[in-house]
């Protein structure tokens, strides 16, 4: 189907009602301020579609004698180098050379047919070549996953090119530079100014600003078509800055989105000042920069999104600004050292295995400026460790007392108010490793403008390890990137005994207003290898109470308990309180699903245990690795500690 095809079907006047109240919903997170600022950015969206129509438009026209400036006539390197993983390019160069690569789990093949850059990797579709504010690309759009489309569009992949390079043999370096030097120009003739989807987001055009600074900077010495290549370089830089100069993500809509928009505006100010005009691209960057370093990453050195991939690539772009600052002795405000060393040491206490970063919250996969840079993570933190985070929510146990183990308890918020976009409703989930076994996971993204129902599942309540009541999330899915009535979280208690157990406490309130209940979570780690989860509901009324737990692996069931094995290890859950099922890779509705990357889903087991009836009720999780030799391990002593606990803390 193409795409003029799509948009002559009914689908317009449904497009014209979801369109309105999509609109109503985001209103209603703004101030008044914002929304007069936002009826002002409409007029001038007028007015560029008007100059669109009519050719009027030349911010990205080539610049005249491109070769003369100052970025473009340089000989020698004029970004800083960065730490580059070459050895993970090696076994993948010579399918980017000639174009092929995953896009977000989708294969995408580069050619000479301009429609490459808007056929939708996930389902063959073409997105308009109209005016880009005009394209339908929310949830329920007849094209694809936007997101999905702008992958190959954020030209990151020429990053790749420019370093192969600057390694490989003659032959090889000529057709990567060749094939750099095609592909910027393909996408620069096949996306006119404000022309089709990836013009919709402003990031998108920061992200592309950055990737093809870096990929011409490295290519430099060996271009073939210099005189025809910074002409394309130039025009882009130009027509990109002055883009997200205008459509900063502000207001409602701050977010990871904002800072990758302030880093394109300083690096195209400082690079290319000859461009800027009055515009100030740098200035105005620094400042965002400045007054979001503390708001995207909080005090404790998570994100505010409560997205840890976005956490990473937040952090990747204030050190990618800081890296440019120093390298053109100019001064790094404070603000930005700051957010980068908390950042760091965020990383350390949670990276650990360092390859296995939690997928909590949204992520799609992205990265910063290119998977192959791996800026260093801090170092990891001692082992055994219990640290909490207290402004992000989130308490991470390490141990080494037999078994390697990581649980991470999240009592965090729902994300970033007004609109909470990137957070998922997982309050008082529980992820745990053992060794190199995930035995609780976390589901993952999987969609963002794709099939709407599965992108209310892997963000809603039922896909994470916590409990649901009455099949409700703990806040409210307005959109795809709005909650309302969000849950507020507390840890209540944490303490650590010198024997080396661990006990927290936490609640939430996402159920308290519609329901009148109130959730309460204890848990005890007791060495070496035993974890008890105690969930109690409080509050009126008869409910229907479900606590899932999303397992890595295949258990097999063994006297009422769900075995996970990997090698040498061996973990058991037994979870009572109700009746126990099991689920796998359901849909009517989504039950027992994770993506392990964006745009991929696979079947999973889940283990869910049920209870319909009057409150308080509890379920009692108990996990345990067989070789402490706890087969048969009661936890009496356990659950009085922890029903004492939750009682202190307020329960009643």
């Amino acid at each position: 189907m193409t795409s003029d095809a799509a948009g002559t079907m009914p689908f317009h006047s449904f497009r014209v009602s979801r369109t309105l109240a999509w609109y109503a919903r985001r209103a209603s997170v703004m101030s008044p301020a914002e929304l007069i600022s936002r009826a002002g950015e409409q007029c001038a969206l007028k007015a560029w579609q008007v100059g669109h129509r009519f050719g009027w438009l030349t911010a990205d026209a080539p610049v005249r004698d491109a070769g003369r400036l100052a970025f473009c006539v340089a000989s020698t390197p004029q970004l800083p180098e960065l730490p580059w993983a070459l050895d993970a390019l090696a076994d993948s160069a010579e399918g980017l050379v000639e174009g092929r690569f995953r896009a977000l789990g989708h294969e995408w093949a580069w050619s000479e047919d301009p429609d490459i850059w808007r056929r939708a990797p996930d389902t063959g579709r073409l997105w308009p070549n109209t005016f880009f504010a005009s394209i339908p690309y929310r949830e329920g759009n007849p094209y694809g996953d936007v997101r999905v489309a702008w992958e190959p569009a954020r030209l990151q992949h020429l990053i790749a090119l420019a370093l192969i390079s600057r390694t490989a043999e003659a032959s090889l370096r000529r057709r990567a530079v060749q094939s750099l030097e095609a592909r910027l120009r393909s996408w620069r003739k096949a996306n006119p100014f404000l022309t089709g989807i990836h013009y919709i987001s402003a990031m998108e055009c920061a992200l592309r600003l950055l990737a093809v600074c870096h990929a011409i900077d490295i290519a430099r010495p060996w271009l073939s078509d210099p005189e025809g290549t910074w002409p394309v370089v130039t025009g882009l830089i130009r027509g990109h800055a002055e883009f997200i100069r205008r459509r900063l993500s502000i207001g409602s809509s701050l977010g990871n989105h904002t800072v990758a928009e302030a880093a394109g505006l300083v690096y195209a100010g400082i690079l290319f000042p000859e461009l800027q005009g009055d515009g100030g691209w740098s200035a105005a960057g620094l400042r965002l920069l400045e007054h979001e370093a503390s708001h995207q990453i909080l005090d404790d050195g998570g994100g505010a999104e409560q997205g840890f991939r976005y956490q990473r690539v937040v952090s990747d772009l204030y050190r990618l600004v800081v890296a440019l600052l120093r390298q053109r002795n100019r001064p790094v405000p404070a603000a930005l050292e700051r957010a980068v060393a908390r950042s760091q040491a965020f990383d350390a206490a949670f990276g650990w295995p360092a390859e296995r970063w939690p997928a909590i919250g949204d992520g799609d996969d992205g990265y910063a400026l290119s998977p192959f840079l791996r800026f260093p993570r801090g170092e990891p933190a001692p082992v055994p460790a219990t640290s909490t985070f207290r402004s992000s929510g989130y308490t991470v146990v390490t141990r080494a007392d037999g078994a390697r183990s990581r649980l991470i308890f999240d009592h965090g918020p729902l994300g970033m108010a007004p609109c909470y976009a990137h957070g998922h409703a997982d309050a008082l989930s529980v992820l745990l490793d053992i060794d190199d076994l995930e035995v609780l996971i976390d589901p993952g993204t999987y969609t963002y403008t794709g099939e709407p129902s599965w992108r209310r599942y892997f963000r809603g309540t039922s896909a994470h390890n916590t409990v649901t009541v009455d099949g409700l999330d703990q806040a409210v899915q307005e959109a795809a990137f709005l909650w309302t009535q969000p849950f507020y979280t507390r840890l209540a208690h944490r303490d650590t005994n010198p024997d080396g157990s661990v006990a927290l406490v936490a609640s939430h309130d996402g159920y308290l207003k519609r329901l009148g209940v109130l959730h309460w979570r204890a848990l005890l780690y007791q060495p070496p290898s035993r974890w008890v989860i105690l969930d109690r509901l409080t509050g009126r009324g008869v409910h229907r109470l479900d606590a899932n737990w999303h397992l890595g692996a295949d258990p097999f069931v063994e006297a009422g308990s769900s075995v996970l094995r990997s090698g040498a290890t061996a973990v058991r859950i037994d979870v009572t309180g109700g009746a126990v099922s099991w689920h796998r890779g359901e849909t009517d509705p989504p039950s027992g699903w994770r993506s392990p990357a964006y745009g991929v889903k696979v079947p999973i087991a889940t283990v869910r245990c049920r209870y319909e009836g009057p409150l308080p009720h509890e379920f009692v999780t108990v996990v345990r690795a067989d070789h402490d030799g706890s087969r048969r391990w009661v936890p009496g002593a356990a659950l009085a500690r922890l029903r004492r606990l939750i009682d202190e803390a307020g329960a009643y």
